[in-house]
């Protein structure tokens, strides 16, 4: 039985990669146009939304250190604003980047270490304090944060279940995801489940373990199109490692038909490129090469819509070497020749063999700028 490449594919608020410099550029711009007058319970909350994607940013651009110390300037930041204002409604904002924090072990390898970054949720649930680094959260302040962000024990729990089980992944272990799973299903709320099960499933095509897996697809019901997508893929890759050839190619090549005449959904562009780029991969491996350039193709179309640069680049160099002939090759190869150059994506610059674009101005800017703003402590006006 052979393998696929699996990963997980419903949608998981992932954000577009957009070109890094203008990303970094709008990034500062915000926090410099946020902060200026002082700081109320608006202001903070949005300023450290501009903080957390500037973590990502650089996080993006391969510069892992810079990423790490954004989110303990802001934590940092927070925790002086609560103390000097009085207002412990601003330490809601710091459990972001507390889970950007623990998102950053995982990438270098600390993966024990990340996890109680995403255990939140039973802090929550069961009322007890927590230490976010410099922000202390005593038990009896959760009520009036989520009273302040009622979706915050949904987002909590979504973390809980799925940056543990990405961590596992990460570490390179599916059986251990596998067993986590079991303890989160008796932890999470059902409204976790549909990520437990994917996970599961991806753990088990991880371990050559189609045919089970094959079966949790069939009872995964899943609630959106997205998400049905997301399964239907899973479905295929399961057929495809169990060599099922000719029912893997039907599901595929009438899932291709469906989505390459789909208009990408303006909640989850993200999550619908990455399931093109999924369905292309399973179509070349079920020797459907004219189907899986039809839909890098529509990948190039949604990138032009909605830009994800490493994306884009990798629909323009399957395109090119399934179809090196077709009469829009030289603009796609101009088009690969100017990402390569101008990209600031670690993962396209590793393409041509560069490093992190550690030293670019629009970076440097933004780190000065979320620098900048984490030094305006007051005036802080407290809402009425």
């Amino acid at each position: 039985m052979e393998t696929v490449n699996v990963d997980f594919m419903t949608d998981c608020e992932r954000q577009l990669r957009t070109p890094l410099d203008v990303w970094a550029g709008d990034l500062s711009a915000s926090l410099e146009s946020i902060s200026r007058d002082g700081w109320n319970q608006s202001r903070v909350k949005s300023a450290a939304a501009h903080m957390n994607l500037a973590a990502l940013v650089m996080a993006n651009a391969g510069d892992l250190g810079s990423a790490e110390q954004l989110c303990r300037t802001q934590l940092t930041w927070l925790a002086q604003l609560a103390s000097e204002s009085g207002d412990v409604s601003v330490l809601g904002s710091a459990v972001q980047p507390w889970i950007n924090l623990g998102r950053l072990h995982v990438l270098t390898g600390n993966v024990e270490e990340s996890l109680p970054h995403f255990r939140l949720a039973e802090h929550v649930r069961d009322g007890k304090p927590a230490r976010l680094g410099p922000c202390r959260i005593e038990a009896d302040m959760w009520q009036p944060l989520v009273a302040a962000d009622p979706e915050l024990p949904e987002v909590l729990w979504n973390v809980f279940v799925l940056d543990q089980l990405k961590a596992h992944f990460r570490s390179g272990d599916p059986a251990r995801a596998l067993s986590a799973a079991v303890t989160l299903r008796e932890a999470a709320p059902p409204g976790t489940y549909r990520y437990i099960v994917e996970g599961e499933i991806v753990a088990l095509l991880r371990s050559g373990r189609a045919e089970e897996a094959l079966r949790l697809v069939a009872r995964a019901g899943p609630a959106t199109t997205s998400d049905e997508i997301a399964f239907l893929l899973h479905q295929i890759a399961a057929a495809t490692s169990l060599r099922r050839s000719e029912d893997a190619r039907r599901l595929a090549t009438g899932l291709s038909a469906f989505m390459t005449q789909s208009d990408v959904p303006s909640a989850e562009p993200a999550t619908f490129l990455r399931q093109l780029k999924q369905l292309a991969y399973l179509l070349e491996r079920l020797a459907e090469p004219h189907y899986a350039l039809a839909v890098h193709l529509h990948g190039m179309r949604t990138c032009h819509e909605r830009m994800d640069e490493p994306l884009f680049l990798h629909f323009i160099e399957a395109a090119l070497r399934l179809a090196p002939e077709h009469g829009s090759a030289s603009h796609w190869r101009s088009a690969r020749e100017d990402l390569l150059a101008s990209s600031l994506y670690a993962e396209v610059r590793r393409r041509r063999g560069a490093g992190a674009a550690l030293d670019h101005p629009s970076l440097r800017e933004l780190i000065v700028s979320v620098e900048t703003a984490a030094t305006r402590v007051g005036p802080y006006v407290p809402a009425v």
